[in-house]
């Protein structure tokens, strides 16, 4: 199964549970500026000090008052480990070291299950007006996987969301808080019961986050389905809201759906960032899911950059005829790439890019990569 696995990139990523909702590729639309459509000129990112295994993934980056850049991402060990690791620049993001393991991966129990436990995709934020303690966030989704590890092992409705606090990124953090999941879980907050429309949800993941004006804003992917997979009408990321430093939660509103997935030619839109640049909000998406006959690739396609109008509202930037407004189109240069993040202090790095690499074939392989662009939002 493992060398299996290797040979296919959807399936590697399913089988640990990063890219669960990977289902499509590439396409045309007619709502988005062809100049901003090619693809970039890419820069691996190797974190010093840093042992990849098959490599990082999920990357969150927030830079804070003295210019140093912070880095929470995954570390994947196939095929059972997936944890979150802290990394910093001093340069602008030109180069990263390894700072810390704030979210182990082990074997354990659930249920009374023998099961591993793993935490992904991470956003790291930066509240300045939190108490000194509690200014540096780190939000993560932790769940049970299931022998024998391999497609189908994630058991993401038996996690949670949650959250640790700190003083500064290096440490040392708090320990962890359930906040999103079930009551069963112990959790604090149940999405479900912060609007009517998520009474049916079940997978919550992939999370951007913001502060805006001291409200913390987490967007959020969302599906009637235990693994995100399937159901793809009802689809959608939603973005919801704190005032009071993350200790309750309202719903704002959905930021996208299907038929914005199905206006680009795609079954979902997924991965979302929020980021700022020149006191603009903008909501960056990697696409998924091609549709056509002949389309090969089913993954992620590249990274969108939609400008957030009225976050308060949810409200993104759309056409006459309400489609997305696409300001920037990131293409992969591997067979998927795009859960990107983004802060414009990273003036060396720029836009951060996610990508998988098939063409290694060893099981020690660093399939899992991220990359410089180079490239700001509004450049």
């Amino acid at each position: 199964m493992v060398g299996e696995l290797m040979n296919n990139y959807v399936l590697i990523a399913l089988y640990i549970g990063l890219c669960s909702n990977i289902i499509g590729c590439s396409t045309q639309a007619s709502n988005v500026d062809s100049s901003h459509k090619s693809a970039s000129h890419l820069s691996k990112i190797n974190i010093h000090n840093e042992n990849h295994k098959n490599g990082i993934y999920d990357i969150s980056i927030e830079y804070d008052k003295q210019g140093i850049g912070w880095m929470a991402y995954s570390r994947v060990e196939l095929p059972k480990y997936v944890e979150t690791h802290i990394a910093k620049s001093h340069d602008r993001g030109k180069t990263w070291r390894y700072v810390m393991k704030v979210n182990p991966s082990k074997d354990g129990a659930h249920k009374q299950k023998r099961r591993v436990w793993r935490n992904e995709t991470p956003t790291l934020l930066y509240d300045p007006t939190d108490s000194a303690s509690r200014q540096w966030k780190l939000f993560s989704h932790r769940y049970p996987a299931k022998p024998p590890y391999k497609k189908g092992s994630h058991l993401y409705a038996e996690g949670w969301i949650e959250y640790k606090v700190a003083n500064i990124p290096q440490g040392p953090w708090s320990k962890p808080i359930r906040l999103f999941g079930s009551r069963e879980n112990n959790s604090r907050i149940s999405i479900n019961m912060l609007h009517p429309s998520l009474k049916d949800m079940q997978f919550y993941n992939e999370m951007g986050s913001i502060v805006i004006d001291g409200v913390i804003y987490l967007s959020l992917d969302t599906s009637p389905t235990a693994n995100g997979l399937g159901k793809w009408k009802k689809r959608k990321i939603i973005l919801i809201a704190s005032k009071d430093h993350g200790q309750s939660w309202g719903y704002v509103g959905d930021l996208t759906n299907h038929n914005d997935a199905a206006d680009l030619g795609y079954l979902v839109l997924t991965g979302s960032s929020l980021v700022l640049e020149k006191n603009k909000i903008f909501l960056l998406l990697s696409p998924s899911g091609a549709k056509g006959l002949f389309k090969k690739n089913r993954s992620h396609d590249g990274t969108l950059v939609v400008e957030v109008l009225d976050i308060a509202k949810a409200k993104l930037k759309r056409g006459v005829k309400g489609e997305l407004v696409i300001k920037k189109w990131l293409k992969p240069t591997l067979e998927s790439g795009g859960l990107s993040d983004y802060d414009e202090q990273n003036s060396a790095g720029g836009i951060i890019f996610s990508q998988i690499d098939t063409s290694v074939k060893s099981i020690k392989a660093d399939f899992f990569q991220v990359f410089n662009t180079g490239k700001t939002i509004t450049d």
